[in-house]
């Protein structure tokens, strides 16, 4: 894990936004666990800042299949309907979309265009609020 990697600007407010609103959070990344834990310390939102993390060792499918974004629903325990993804990639957003879930993506890795599935596109982590996640 590069001791450089930071998280996108807004990421980290946004995270805590949620959870002052008393949303609950998710992590649903097709990586390893062990990247995800060392990714999240270093990025100043450790795994106890979240209700959930599911990793791609607890699926079957990766993204694009929805497998992931409903294993961490189930896990919250709430209905696909009542989630929200933000997504940086193309595979997440169908994922998302696939799993009935509203998505809320973000152009830092992907242009607007590709994101096309997405309900709300924004260009920037920084510029997702409240009310794109809650639609």
């Amino acid at each position: 894990m590069p001791k450089q990697l930071r998280a996108f600007p807004g990421a980290c407010q946004l995270v805590r936004d949620c959870r002052s609103a008393g949303l609950k959070t998710a992590v649903a990344s097709s990586a390893d666990r062990v990247k995800i834990v060392a990714n999240l310390e270093q990025i100043g939102l450790p795994p106890g800042e979240w209700d959930t993390i599911v990793t791609g060792e607890d699926v079957e499918k990766r993204k694009p299949d929805p497998d992931i974004f409903l294993r961490a629903a189930a896990r919250l325990g709430l209905p696909p309907l009542a989630c929200v993804v933000v997504e940086d990639a193309v595979t997440g957003v169908t994922a998302a979309k696939a799993a009935k879930m509203r998505c809320v993506a973000v152009a830092q890795t992907f242009a607007q265009e590709a994101l096309y599935e997405a309900d709300v596109v924004r260009a920037r982590i920084s510029d997702v609020t409240l009310i794109d996640l809650a639609g």
